[in-house]
């Protein structure tokens, strides 16, 4: 899958089309079948990417370290798009 890349004023601008982080957050959620299992793969690999913080703070709290991460998922994205190797080339890095 290929995402454009995400910037940290993304999280502090409002727009009528969706932003790629955005689109990356749905690509999480949908390779992992959705659900519980979509939004613990999520979590899993926010983590993994490096996004520290849990899943109530907000993206827009730390843009920078949020557009890292994001970034981070855009390049395991664009080679792969099977869970368990997206989460095994994040924590290679």
């Amino acid at each position: 899958m290929q995402f454009d890349p995400v910037e940290a004023a993304h999280f502090s601008m409002l727009s009528r089309n969706p932003f790629p982080h955005m689109l990356i957050d749905q690509a999480l959620l949908q390779i992992a079948g959705g659900d519980v299992q979509g939004s613990q793969f999520r979590k899993d690999a926010l983590a993994a990417a490096g996004w520290r913080h849990s899943s109530l703070v907000p993206f827009g709290k730390y843009p920078d370290e949020a557009a890292s991460a994001f970034n981070r998922l855009r390049e395991a994205l664009a080679v792969t798009e099977e869970p368990a190797a997206i989460l095994a080339k994040l924590k290679q890095a």
